[in-house]
């Protein structure tokens, strides 16, 4: 399939004349707005932002599990429109703030009421997008492809198997691990596009496809949308005010306190700097949580401090808030996953730490644009980075610079949009 350059617009039309079909969409997620954090945020921005481009566009959502505006996800309605995007919640039992058993089952009832609800409600769709979290959710998108010959367009967020089998939570050759190899690549192939969000993962998901299928694949990095994540001046900063920031040196880590982060190097780093005015600030949520508090109350830590996720309408004042920012991710994911709240970060022109792969998709970047720095996981190293990064200001103010000169020009939502709104269209063209 040729897709076009990222930018081109337009309803395309066949060479007798005949218009293309409408440009109507069927989005299947289990996080969307209010529940405005990791995929729910990208997944509410990028269907916000294609209405804007004449999308019609009808999701398929979970009630939020955390993470929301307006409180307690239950007294969301079942159905509401945002800013253009009808919003459709199907029924599911279990919860993403569990266990394991609680995710998956909150995750499988997820993909069965989507199943069921596409079934008894015959829309009249052009195309489905379809992301890979939850991990089945495409084969929705493959049944409906070849019983109603509507062709789907897949977001790779994370490669399954290969992230459960990093985790330790299946085995590389167990038979489960092997089906669900055979139908990631089924989902994959069936797809008339294929989204990847890095490099390092295009590499990954070109094996698992067949040759004949790879000109399907796009590269569309993640982003951060521009008109709501700028930088906020100190002085100007009440965030910084509001939690006695002012005459710290802050160090932030925002966002999925996840087991593919590896986030206790940080705390070891604050026990040796501890005495020193740097606070190690974690804003979020997740399975990690409990551990990084429990090792900071060992250690009496003052410098450590947890705050729960903010509101969006916060974002732009969080993460302008630091002086560091941290994205990090384990070396055993590398391609299989991509950190995208870095883009949030250089968009707020904050310097980045990587603590992740220098030939991931985020070290790439970094080393590319010299919007931060990389470092070994290990505390000592974090450590002695920070103290020369407190030592060195216009260092830190140049870094912040390059991130944001790199934002504007790569990583906008505007810019994502235009490269969706591309493969999208011609995708509903048959092409």
């Amino acid at each position: 399939m040729a897709v076009p350059e990222a930018g081109s617009a337009g309803t395309p039309r066949d060479p007798g004349g005949a218009s293309a079909p409408r440009k109507t969409l069927l989005l299947l997620c289990e996080h969307f707005y209010p529940e405005m954090i990791s995929t729910g945020m990208h997944m509410t921005e990028l269907a916000t932002r294609l209405a804007e481009l004449g999308w019609e566009i009808t999701v398929y959502t979970a009630k939020p599990s955390w993470g929301t505006d307006e409180g307690d996800g239950r007294a969301v309605p079942k159905e509401l429109v945002h800013e253009g995007v009808r919003i459709l919640r199907v029924p599911t039992i279990g919860s993403q703030r569990g266990g394991l058993v609680s995710k998956t089952v909150a995750s499988v009832s997820f993909v069965l009421s989507a199943a069921w609800a596409l079934l008894r409600q015959r829309s009249d769709h052009a195309g489905m997008i379809i992301t890979t979290n939850p991990p089945f959710l495409g084969v929705l998108g493959w049944l409906v492809s070849r019983l109603r010959r509507r062709p789907y367009l897949i977001i790779v967020y994370d490669v399954f198997p290969d992230f459960a089998v990093s985790l330790g939570v299946l085995r590389a050759d167990s038979w489960l691990a092997k089906v669900w190899a055979r139908t990631t690549r089924l989902i994959l192939a069936g797809a008339a596009v294929t989204v990847v969000i890095g490099r390092d993962m295009l590499d990954l998901i070109k094996r698992k496809m067949p040759e004949r299928t790879h000109d399907r694949i796009v590269v569309i990095p993640n982003w951060s949308d521009e008109r709501h994540v700028h930088p906020i001046p100190r002085e100007e900063n009440t965030f910084r005010a509001e939690h006695h920031l002012q005459d710290r040196f802050v160090v932030q880590y925002a966002g999925r306190l996840g087991e593919k982060h590896n986030l206790e190097p940080l705390i070891d780093a604050a026990r040796l700097l501890e005495g020193e005015p740097v606070l190690f600030q974690f804003v979020g949520e997740g399975a990690k949580k409990p551990k990084l508090q429990a090792m900071a109350a060992e250690h009496r830590l003052r410098n450590v401090q947890f705050l729960p996720y903010q509101p969006m309408h916060r974002l732009a004042e969080m993460l302008s808030a630091a002086d560091l920012a941290v994205v990090c991710l384990e070396a055993g994911h590398t391609g299989i996953s991509v950190p995208s709240k870095a883009y949030g970060v250089i968009a707020g022109g904050t310097p980045l730490m990587g603590i992740l792969d220098p030939d991931s998709e985020i070290g790439q970047m970094i080393k590319e644009t010299g919007c931060g720095l990389l470092v070994e996981p290990e505390g000592r190293e974090i450590a002695r980075a920070i103290r020369g990064l407190v030592a060195e200001p216009e260092r830190r103010e140049a870094m912040g610079e390059a991130g944001r000169a790199a934002f504007l020009e790569k990583y906008t939502l505007s810019a994502a949009a235009r490269a969706y709104d591309a493969a999208l269209t011609s995708m509903i063209a048959g092409r």
